[in-house]
């Protein structure tokens, strides 16, 4: 790849699901694998999406 993406969508167990740039698609990617505690790290501001999702 020839650019970073912003956003990464990981489960709990730090499996990378997508890289992308649109928020919107990495919400609705998130909340499809929220049963296996998935959240955002936001490359720009790493601590801002990760409080999802603790059980």
């Amino acid at each position: 790849m020839s650019k970073k993406e912003r956003y990464t969508i990981k489960t709990g167990s730090g499996k990378i699901i997508k890289l992308t740039n649109d928020i919107k698609e990495a919400l609705n990617t998130k909340e499809e694998y929220k049963h296996e505690g998935a959240f955002i790290e936001d490359r720009k501001s790493p601590a801002k999406h990760k409080n999802s999702y603790i059980h």
